[in-house]
Order: structure tokens, then C-alpha cells, then sequence
């Protein structure tokens, strides 16, 4: 199995395991970020979100690091499922709130 289909598996997983994650609270559309379930007051299901989603960006890294660019990472996104797509682009878009709000 080459890395991006094992990238592809990874985040197909850890999408899933999110969206199962015991006593996890759901959006309409996906499970909830860390963010999210850390401003909701959840904060043991936001360190274990948090975990799942720091899994899932290492996996990209290291397909963006292998292929020495983001095009392969972010097709792999796509390529994962509409359910992992949603849900990892919820989690980039929290954690790039999160920087932001950090550096200011």
C-alpha cells in the first residue's frame, strides 16, 4: 500500500472514530471539532478530538513531506470521502482560528 492510500485509509479511520467517539456531541452535517466541543464546555471530548484531529494533520504532513508539496495531501482529502472531507476541513479551518486567535 502506497503512503497516500494509506493516507487515505488514515483519515477515512480517524474521521469515522471521531464521529464515534463515546458521549460525542454532533453538528447537523459531522462531528464535532475540538474547538467546537471545547467551547460547548466539553473539554474531555475536546482533548480527545484534539488527539484524533493531531493524528489525522500528521498524516497529511507526512504525505505532504513525502511528496514535497500540499496538491498530493489536499487530493487525498477529497479522495478520503465526503464525510472525512467535511470533517477535516472543519478541523483546518478551527485550527487556523486557533493560531490566528493565538498570534494576536
Amino acid at each position: 500500500m502506497s503512503l497516500y492510500d494509506q493516507t487515505i485509509a488514515t483519515v477515512r479511520a480517524l474521521a469515522a472514530r471521531a464521529g464515534t467517539t463515546e458521549s460525542a456531541l454532533f453538528c447537523e452535517q459531522r462531528p464535532l471539532t475540538s474547538l467546537e466541543a471545547r467551547y460547548a464546555g466539553v473539554d474531555e471530548l475536546a482533548g480527545n478530538l484534539r488527539e484524533i484531529e493531531d493524528e489525522a494533520i500528521l498524516a497529511l504532513k507526512r504525505l505532504a513531506d513525502a511528496e514535497e508539496g500540499y496538491e498530493t495531501a489536499l487530493k487525498s482529502i477529497e479522495d478520503a470521502g465526503a464525510d472525512a472531507a467535511v470533517w477535516l476541513r472543519a478541523v483546518m479551518l478551527g485550527r487556523s482560528l486557533e493560531t490566528l486567535a493565538t498570534s494576536s
